[in-house]
């Protein structure tokens, strides 16, 4: 490779891409049961392909590797796939695997062609499916501009979509977008559970109809391109489950992507929607990170060392203060913490309000144990002190999660069921704030999460309503499934897990 070539490739933009006769398998638990392995699902995101495998579980012990080579197997890696979960009405085990290109291999390569097959090893056999003996093919396409990898970035710098495109074409294939015909009410689209995923498609679904974060990635385009995967990826789904054209779609892109990031979200198995939730604005408020290098690689692990200056921070985060008053000399300290969730206690009771969960903020912790007093500067001792806290700033939008899973005093997870009572227009929080432009902000209920079932065998459901529409109508979704809501279901609803409220007017 001349001097010339090999600069022209280091500063060269490529991307993987699909051959346009790839086919995805058909009659796959046939061919499951004769080969043993079979690739069953598999997409690009610039240099990295995602795939899906599914094995006859012939044992207990078993791998499935993924052999490539980029050079036409003159040298060729291999890597592990991952488990993901096991179907026991087939008896069949699911792998997933992300392949990057790597940029050094491609610069001392002349072909600009990915290729791979997969090894299935079991009872000291090795199966392999690699495409009927012709191989994985997967282009690499070089580019002299940045490529566009989510729909809506391709529509700020294009201004509409035409339907025909590759990136529309390729991204409703991979999500597996099933057409808006009679299947949904209201063209609405349900999410598919990829087993025990009910979590993700509640929150994916409550922030979907978040109106302040959809409408500033769907309607403030022109300055907006963004680089960092798991944002594009949303944006992906955003579109298409916001489009009204589709009635299901499957998310799996965005979870395998995520979950190649932090593991414990890439097995298919039931997570608390909570954290996931906590999981997923920190991930997208590292990509949005205005201060954010634009062609800085970036690391989700390291979420605490940047600055909070994001879209994702204007309107989830609040600002709690807490102020520490010694008992002796009177003398305080106040310090500020940033919060995303108001996470509040259940009183012991069958039935209550939201007020009276709310009353727990208001509550003075004593400190008068040895091991929780006070250092007083002024006094120069450790003393007993009394701690309060307050809402300082109030967020834009307000999500609450109720504590209804603790540990009882024979070490067992327990659910509390009680029946909290929240409004559904006009909440007031101003009494729990410190700030004078409290008094002033009023929410309003856009989105339920709901737990049904116990800790360790349930399910999530959602209870929304899209706040864009003058009369907006509630709806449940539950998986796939999309269906009007009996509003007395909405008012008395004890499995209610995390409510999602907006701002109705927003304080200067």
């Amino acid at each position: 490779m001349s001097l010339s070539c090999e600069q022209q490739r280091i500063n060269g933009k490529y991307y993987l891409c699909m051959p346009d006769n790839f086919q995805y398998p058909r009659n796959l638990l046939h061919r499951v049961c004769k080969n043993l392995v079979v690739l069953e699902d598999i997409f690009t995101r610039n240099l990295t392909a995602y795939g899906t495998i599914r094995v006859n579980n012939c044992s207990f012990d078993k791998r499935v590797f993924v052999h490539y080579t980029i050079d036409q197997w003159k040298t060729f890696s291999v890597l592990n796939a991952h488990y993901i979960m096991h179907y026991a009405d087939n008896n069949t085990d699911l792998f997933q695997f992300k392949l990057t290109v790597p940029k050094d291999k491609l610069l001392s390569s002349s072909s600009l062609k990915m290729s791979f097959a997969i090894c299935y090893c079991v009872n000291g056999g090795k199966f392999w499916d690699n495409n009927y003996s012709q191989n994985y093919n997967l282009e690499i396409i070089e580019s002299s501009r940045e490529v566009p990898t989510s729909i809506l970035n391709q529509l700020s710098r294009k201004k509409s979509i035409i339907r025909d495109d590759q990136l529309y074409k390729q991204i409703t294939q991979d999500y597996h977008a099933i057409s808006n015909t009679t299947q949904q009410i209201e063209n609405l689209c349900g999410l598919k559970n990829l087993g025990g995923t009910c979590y993700m498609n509640s929150i994916l679904q409550s922030l979907s109809l978040t109106s302040l974060l959809t409408n500033y990635f769907l309607y403030n385009q022109d300055s907006l391109v963004f680089k960092g995967i798991i944002i594009n990826e949303y944006l992906n789904f955003l579109y298409l489950i916001r489009c009204g054209q589709y009635s299901i779609i499957t998310p799996a892109p965005l979870k395998q992507i995520i979950g190649h990031i932090n593991y414990a979200y890439l097995e298919n198995q039931q997570q608390d929607a909570h954290e996931f939730l906590i999981l997923l604005l920190d991930y997208l408020h590292i990509d949005l990170n205005r201060t954010q290098c634009i062609d800085e690689e970036i690391d989700y692990n390291l979420f605490g060392q940047i600055n909070k200056n994001s879209i994702i921070v204007d309107l989830f985060y609040g600002i709690y203060k807490s102020t520490i008053t010694c008992l002796q000399c009177m003398h305080t300290s106040s310090s500020y913490e940033s919060f995303v969730c108001l996470t509040l206690p259940i009183p012991s009771t069958n039935q209550c309000t939201l007020q009276d969960c709310l009353q727990s903020l208001n509550e003075d912790e004593y400190l008068t144990d040895d091991d929780s007093k006070w250092f007083c500067s002024k006094c120069q001792c450790h003393s007993n002190a009394k701690k309060r806290l307050e809402i300082h700033k109030l967020p834009k939008i307000l999500i609450i999660q109720f504590k209804r899973f603790q540990m009882n005093s024979e070490m067992r997870w327990i659910k509390d069921e009680s029946l909290v009572l929240y409004p559904e227009d006009n909440l007031d929080l101003h009494q729990y704030s410190s700030s004078p432009s409290s008094e002033q902000a009023l929410y309003t209920l856009y989105s339920v999460v709901n737990h049904n079932g116990s800790l360790n065998d349930g399910h999530y459901t959602t209870f929304s309503r899209d706040l864009s529409y003058d009369q907006p109508q509630w709806f449940e979704y539950d998986d796939e499934i999309a269906k009007y809501l009996d509003l007395d279901r909405l008012h008395l609803n004890p499995k209610a897990y995390l409510l999602f409220y907006t701002i109705q007017h927003v304080p200067e």
